[in-house]
């Protein structure tokens, strides 16, 4: 029992590493201007893709144990994409949006489709898959959501530069952390992640 404590705790800490070791690499070139925080999320959410399966890989775990399987995938899909349609109907009620002058352009919508499945893709897998699943066997399920949650939070401190900004995307963050260790995937929630981005961060404005 000792032993397999040791290994929960062990995968909990690589987990963290996971998300720390891109992140701590990358800023220094963002910051001297090297690189533009578009170009950052590029490089960062492959790594943070590759390094999450890697990671379940060489801990003999089955990738159905990060969340990506397809069972669990509809009702994982249904209830993460309410909130979605929830914000959504909150928008239009309390600001006029209008259709970006970007979506003209095919060769910024196909960039856009491209960056924000990979910005979902890649959060959802570290965040609701490695971190969530890896401290939900080490600590439960209570810890591994308050954890996860606030460290996706932090991710958005560079988007949101409010602290209601950030409350707001770390409760949607805790919504799809409920969803994933329900339905035990992560596949619902990140379709829901990369619908959000693409419709409130490009398609719709204000």
């Amino acid at each position: 029992m000792v032993l397999v404590d040791d290994e929960n705790w062990l995968e909990s800490l690589e987990a963290i590493l996971v998300f720390i070791a891109p992140l701590l690499s990358i800023i220094p070139f963002y910051v001297s201007g090297f690189i533009t925080q578009v170009l950052g999320e590029c490089i960062m959410y492959p790594v943070y893709i590759a390094s999450s399966i890697g990671l379940t890989n060489y801990n003999r775990r089955s990738l159905a144990e990060l969340g990506l399987t397809r069972k669990g995938l509809l009702p994982s899909l249904g209830n993460s994409m309410i909130l979605v349609l929830a914000f959504a109907l909150t928008r239009f009620m309390v600001a006029d949006l209008k259709l970006s002058s970007d979506v003209s352009s095919w060769e910024i919508v196909a960039f856009n489709l491209f960056l924000w499945a990979l910005s979902g893709l890649g959060q959802e897998i570290l965040f609701r898959g490695l971190i969530l699943f890896s401290f939900d066997r080490w600590k439960g399920w209570k810890v591994a959501l308050v954890v996860s949650t606030i460290l996706f939070g932090l991710i958005h401190l560079q988007i949101y530069q409010s602290i209601w900004g950030i409350v707001l995307i770390s409760v949607i963050g805790g919504f799809w952390g409920l969803i994933a260790l329900k339905t035990k995937n992560i596949g619902g929630t990140t379709i829901a992640h990369f619908l959000f981005n693409f419709l409130f961060a490009f398609m719709l404005t204000s």
